[in-house]
């Protein structure tokens, strides 16, 4: 019985050294934007600088911009028992024993690409990733790197709405002035 005990307790720690690895998500889907590219483009632009992202590559030959990464959670954290401040965009798994993650950030990559007259296509992709951290008594707190986490699709879908709103508004507004 006493071998049946330590053997369980064995096993049960082996599992909790071992983490979980977070979902890797494909790219999303397309969404079909009924304007121009360049009023797309433009308004892509404007919005991925709105929520704070830093532009890293703008190639509108290509149709792709791309950002640096930035905090979107600075409160997040977790240890293979407790997750604090977990946010609906992304997903890191679970660190394994005596290490934790703190802070989430994240980047994006944007695909756009004009399909015909008054239409666009946009694609949007979003990286995500925490710092990995030592948790052990003496050495707690000790950097050892960065984690990827896994997109719930959550941020791409709000950016591609936001995206269509920003445009739809500006169009309003032009026709509004009277503008052709």
């Amino acid at each position: 019985m006493r071998t049946l005990a330590v053997a369980t307790v064995c096993a049960g720690v082996l599992v909790a050294c071992m983490g979980t690895e977070p979902h890797r998500s494909a790219a999303r889907d397309f969404r079909r934007l009924d304007v121009d590219f360049g009023q797309a483009w433009e308004g892509a632009i404007r919005v991925v600088l709105e929520r704070g992202f830093e532009l890293r590559t703008i190639d509108r030959n290509s149709g792709t911009l791309e950002t640096g990464w930035l905090t979107i959670n600075p409160d997040y954290a977790a240890t293979i028992f407790v997750t604090e401040q977990e946010d609906r965009y992304s997903t890191c798994g679970r660190p394994v024993l005596g290490q934790a993650f703190r802070a989430k950030q994240a980047r994006l990559v944007l695909s756009l690409s004009p399909v015909r007259r008054g239409e666009t296509s946009l694609r949007a992709a979003a990286f995500f990733r925490t710092q990995r951290y030592s948790h052990a008594p003496l050495w707690s707190n000790r950097p050892l790197g960065l984690e990827d986490c896994s997109s719930r699709g959550r941020l791409e879908e709000e950016i591609k709405a936001q995206i269509q709103l920003r445009v739809l508004s500006d169009e309003v507004e032009r026709l509004r002035r009277g503008a052709p």
